[in-house]
């Protein structure tokens, strides 16, 4: 894991000096695009503190602010059944929204990323994308912290999205 600085200044680098670079590119693969997307997110770990009507609250252990993980989320990476006391991994993006969550003594599920020109989303729930890919249209749920990046994009932008191991699209990337 990188130190929270050097994680910072690699960002600000890679955004000053080779954004405007990417603004004449050709659009990305999913295979080009992977590891960059991948060194953008961002892990730590914490511990459940309580639990109320499903909402998990985890404090982590970096002094980060404390964290909530929803009822469906947890349900979907595994956590149904999570305690106070349970220890836990975080992935978040860089801009310090939730993308996976998993026990410590789990690693996190293989992430998949399919790039295609976006096709349709459906405002203003944002629970559905889908994508024209080389291989025809592919359609995925959204999940409820992913969603608001979409309201960015219009249709027939080039992206690639990053699906967790439920196949619900976690992030977005153009």
């Amino acid at each position: 894991m990188k130190h929270p600085v050097i994680f910072l200044l690699t960002v600000l680098v890679t955004v000053v000096v080779l954004a405007p670079a990417n603004l004449f590119a050709a659009p990305p693969s999913a295979e080009q695009l992977t590891p960059s997307v991948q060194d953008a997110h961002y892990g730590f770990s914490g511990v459940i503190t309580k639990i109320r009507s499903g909402m998990l609250f985890v404090k982590t252990e970096t002094g980060l602010r404390s964290r909530y993980i929803s009822p469906a989320k947890a349900d979907r990476v595994g956590l149904q059944n999570a305690k106070v006391g349970d220890s836990v991994n975080i992935l978040v993006d860089s801009s310090n929204v939730l993308i996976d969550v998993a026990r410590t003594d789990q690693s996190f599920p293989d992430h998949q990323f399919i790039a295609g020109r976006l096709s349709y989303v459906d405002p203003p729930y944002w629970e559905e994308i889908q994508l024209a890919t080389s291989e025809g249209p592919k359609q995925f749920e959204v999940d409820t912290l992913a969603g608001s990046k979409l309201s960015a994009l219009q249709e027939d932008t080039p992206v690639t999205v990053e699906l967790d191991a439920d196949n619900v699209m976690v992030d977005i990337h153009r």
